[in-house]
């Protein structure tokens, strides 16, 4: 857990890019995740307005 808020409260050039980073990462896995899950919801609506007469 030391670890952890050395990496907090670390105020050093090479720690804004690390949290640039982790950023990054952050809204790529989003992205990717709810572009899946749009993905997916539309499949179950056409499934649904298929089986409507």
């Amino acid at each position: 857990m030391s670890r952890w808020k050395q990496f907090l409260t670390a105020d050093d050039g090479p720690t804004m890019v690390e949290y640039a980073l982790l950023l990054g990462l952050i809204v790529l896995v989003s992205v990717t995740t709810l572009g899946g899950f749009g993905t997916g919801m539309h499949n179950i609506y056409v499934i649904i307005s298929g089986a409507l007469p």
